[in-house]
């Protein structure tokens, strides 16, 4: 699971290469909610993503669309993690806090910081690189950590070159007009190569007076980091199928990545199945708009995907030990 901050300013490209029509259409084929163009709160699979990614060039008909929004992506984007990655007093501190916190950020992704002599690497490592939309989240990656040296050295500096893991794609030239470097394509690992000495480039006094955000905030934020066990990444996907009001086992097999057989298998080996998950995500979301919302039962009831009203109320009480009415009217603030 990656933080749906990791759009960025993905989808507001979209929005205005392609439209709205065709951003939700993205958003649709990555069974994503759409009220991720605009808030960003939680985390998304990375196969959700990448989908997001190759559906969105589809849509706009851009060839390399990771190349196309690069250099409009910035962890400054990714609310508190961008915010202490960011304050750090020197760039160099800088990139080690990214590496120290990448796991409040995404489950599988890692970044790294090589020295050898007067160069250096910053190297990233995404969690599902047999995507096939891998190649423009590798440029889109680039894009991120770039922001990170620019905010301490400018928008003038270079890397030395730009490390891509895959093959040359078509068009490839425009990578070095992107990037304004040397290209290496088939690299051992994605990064960027860069004089070490920058690694002691200093923050602006103005940028340090921002300088308060923890890791304890990141923490929060991000509600601990995103879910390890795979019934958390159900649940993660299922509250993102909640507000869809289209729950099934296929779609959250499909955004995991996995087939429905070995979906249910895993979650059996971790003692749950995924009825039970929806179950209690979907009395856990009643309980919210119960509390509060004035919507009626049975318009709740629909909303979360049951037949009748009838079968909601036994499933509720059946988890909380009371009718829908009476929890409404025990904890409801406009009773």
């Amino acid at each position: 699971m990656i933080s749906a901050k990791a759009l960025g300013a993905m989808p507001q490209f979209v929005l205005e290469a392609a439209g709205e029509r065709r951003l939700l259409r993205a958003f649709d084929s990555a069974d994503l909610p759409v009220h991720f163009i605009e808030e960003r709160g939680g985390y998304i699979s990375e196969h959700a993503l990448a989908t997001f990614v190759h559906e969105a060039a589809r849509s706009a008909g851009q060839q390399n669309i990771g190349l196309l929004w690069s250099p409009y992506l910035t962890v400054a984007d990714y609310g508190a993690w961008g915010s202490y990655v960011l304050s750090a007093p020197m760039l160099g501190a800088a990139l080690i806090r990214a590496s120290a916190v990448m796991p409040f950020h995404s489950s599988a992704d890692r970044a790294w910081l090589e020295t050898s002599g007067t160069s250096a690497r910053y190297c990233y490592r995404f969690g599902l690189r047999s995507h096939f939309a891998y190649p423009d989240i590798g440029f889109s990656a680039v894009g991120v950590f770039l922001s990170i040296f620019r905010a301490y050295l400018g928008n003038d500096w270079k890397p030395s070159a730009v490390l891509l893991d895959f093959p040359k794609v078509p068009g490839f030239v425009e990578a070095e007009d992107t990037y304004a470097c040397p290209v290496i394509w088939n690299a051992t690992r994605l990064g960027v190569e860069f004089d070490a000495s920058t690694l002691r480039a200093e923050a602006t006094p103005k940028k340090l007076s921002g300088g308060s955000t923890t890791v304890g905030d990141i923490s929060r934020e991000r509600l601990g980091g995103p879910p390890q066990t795979l019934r958390g990444q159900v649940e993660e996907v299922v509250w993102q199928q909640i507000h869809r009001e289209e729950m099934s086992i296929d779609a959250t097999a499909r955004s995991l990545d996995l087939g429905v057989r070995t979906l249910q298998r895993k979650l059996a080996s971790e003692g749950v199945r995924f009825r039970e998950i929806v179950n209690d995500v979907r009395v856990a979301r009643a309980e919210e708009l119960l509390t509060d919302t004035r919507e009626a039962v049975s318009s709740i009831s629909s909303m979360l995907g049951y037949e009748t009203a009838n079968n909601f109320s036994r499933a509720f009480r059946k988890l909380t030990g009371l009718a829908p009415s009476d929890y409404r009217k025990m904890n409801s603030d406009h009773s």
